[in-house]
């Protein structure tokens, strides 16, 4: 159980440190928005993370069962992941409340 932590908790750490883009709603369903969390360069690569929780929602056998522990730890990452997208969500509306208007109205036209 400790290793499986340890691999989970790595991933989170890793995938923290090389992230600098986020995918969000953005304006009417099912539009996203992929916008960048720190300073990019021209030509540099952009990475987003899904979290463990995605991956590991792969390996369910269809009850649900991953067969890996939710350690306290694991559950804190997740939690820390659903917060910063919710921070970063609510930063875009608005830094792009302009945007967000001028593309509802455009859909509010159909």
């Amino acid at each position: 159980q400790q290793q499986e932590e340890d691999v989970i908790m790595e991933y989170y750490q890793l995938s923290r440190k090389a992230k600098n883009c986020i995918h969000i709603p953005f304006g009417p369903s099912p539009i996203m928005a992929t916008i960048t969390t720190k300073k990019v360069k021209k030509g540099e690569e952009l990475f987003t993370t899904y979290g463990a929780q995605y991956w590991l929602g792969l390996l369910e056998d269809g009850k649900n069962n991953t067969g890996i522990t939710m350690t306290p730890a694991v559950q804190s990452e997740i939690q820390a992941t659903a917060r910063d997208l919710q921070l970063s969500m609510k930063n875009a509306q608005t830094v792009y409340a302009n945007v967000l208007e001028a593309l509802q109205s455009e859909f509010d036209k159909y």
